[in-house]
């Protein structure tokens, strides 16, 4: 059964989160235009955790300008359920390889992605250096399902 159309709670955002969605980052280039950048995300409930390669372009964006928006939405499901968060970016570790809390990280997200064996995907790239970054929200935006009252429009209105 579908859910009502509308914001979702923390509880349901914490939900969806939990599936493997493929996220979008979006960074500022140095010369100020937009990039955007599929990736794994792990949400724990207060902060997104993202794990670039340490030669990513998305990554040499944030660490240059830390204010980044991720998306997360279902784009298969009528609802169409959407989280965006938008944040700051801080890099807790790295350049390492898959090693420590990077690693504990990466495993949930494979496992959440790819299944049971994922760990084994990123096992193969262990020694490759990646960063571990921690997105702080500043604000979080969600919607499911019909379109937002402000958003409908008539002739009679034009």
């Amino acid at each position: 059964m579908a859910k009502p159309a509308g914001k979702l709670t923390p509880a349901e955002i914490d939900e969806f989160l939990a599936q493997p969605i493929i996220a979008r980052i979006g960074t500022v280039k140095p010369d100020g235009s937009p990039h955007v950048a599929a990736m794994w995300q792990q949400w724990d409930g207060e902060a997104m955790w993202v794990i670039p390669r340490s030669r990513s372009s998305w990554y040499e964006n944030l660490s240059k300008e830390p204010r980044v928006c991720i998306l997360c939405a279902d784009d298969v499901n009528p609802e169409h359920t959407r989280v965006t968060v938008e944040g700051i970016a801080e890099v807790v570790e790295g350049p390492i390889a898959l090693v420590g809390r990077t690693k504990e990280i990466a495993d949930e997200m494979a496992i959440r992605y790819m299944g049971p064996d994922g760990p084994t995907y990123a096992a193969k790239t262990a020694d490759r250096l990646r960063y571990l970054v921690k997105v702080t929200p500043t604000k979080i935006t969600s919607w499911r399902g019909e379109w937002h009252p402000r958003y409908i429009v008539t002739e009679s209105d034009a």
